[in-house]
Parts: structure tokens; sequence; C-alpha cells
């Protein structure tokens, strides 16, 4: 069985950004369910200050991930205007073409790339 793979980015958001972002991640999380159907789990979070993002992606493995980044550079540039990188973490055994976009895109914006490649194990439920 192949292992899942998470990865998460974190974002520095412009005051007053919040509700905008938000806004734009509905449209975001309609067109990752209408085309990203092997993307197992995509939320974001924001701080109780609202200058804080992350974004978690859940893949059941590196095959999902390869295809949800596919188009990622333009999803990402999106919002680039309301928020900026703040660090990126990757958890499971993703596949290196992503690991290079994701360590691209860390080092452009100056920022720390964590990747965590082995689990000890644990599992991904698909919904009942």
């Amino acid at each position: 069985m192949a292992e899942s793979i998470v990865f998460i980015g974190r974002f520095r958001l412009r005051a007053g950004a919040a509700d905008v972002v938000a806004s734009a991640f509905d449209r975001v999380v309609k067109l990752i369910e209408e085309t990203k159907p092997r993307t197992a789990g995509f939320s974001a979070y924001v701080d109780d200050a609202r200058l804080q993002l992350s974004v978690v992606h859940v893949f059941p493995d590196a095959e999902a991930m390869s295809s949800h980044f596919i188009g990622s550079d333009q999803r990402t540039g999106s919002i680039a205007d309301l928020a900026e990188p703040a660090g990126f973490e990757v958890f499971g055994p993703a596949p290196a073409s992503a690991v290079d976009q994701i360590r691209r895109e860390a080092s452009e914006a100056g920022v720390e790339l964590s990747v965590f490649p082995r689990s000890l194990g644990g599992f991904l439920r698909a919904p009942a």
C-alpha cells in the first residue's frame, strides 16, 4: 500500500486580507474538488489575529500529489498580493518533482522547507 503524503503551506497575510483570502479560497476549494479527484484533503486555517494562514493538503500517494501540483503555481499566484510564504512542510514520500518545486518556492521567498520523508506508520481513511 502507498504511503500518504501531507503538505502544509504557511503564509503571512497582509493586514485586512483574511476575508478576501477566505473568499478566494472558497473558489479554489470548488476548483480542487472538481479537477483534482485524488486529493484526499484540502483545507485552510487562520490564526486568531487573522495574520497567518496554513493550507493543509493530504494525498493518498505520490501520483495524487503530482497531479495536484499541476497548475499550482497559478493557484498560489492568485493570492500573491494578499499573502507571502512563511514556510513549507512535507510529510511522507513526496515525489521529487513536487519537493523540487516547493524547494524553489521556498528559496525564492527566503523561507524554510522542512521535509519528513519517512513515516513511522499510520493510516489515511476514506470517508464512509
